[in-house]
């Protein structure tokens, strides 16, 4: 199955959603109509939202780790 990770919208490409790798040269992101087109999981609508501020905090690599 391929699978969306979130959505989210990037200086000149738009709205566009994050996916795994199954989506071959078009990974990581994918415009909505190509999203739709090819038949990722779950509906584009359904995907979390992260917006900018969210993508850009800090955050550690390994957080369980000491």
């Amino acid at each position: 199955m391929r699978k969306g990770l979130f959505r989210t919208t990037l200086p000149g490409l738009g709205e566009c959603a994050r996916v795994d790798m199954s989506a071959g040269d078009a990974a990581p992101y994918l415009e909505r109509d190509m999203y739709v087109l090819l038949g990722f999981q779950p509906g584009f609508e359904q995907l979390p939202e992260q917006t900018q501020e969210r993508a850009q905090a800090s955050r550690p690599l390994w957080p369980e780790w000491r």
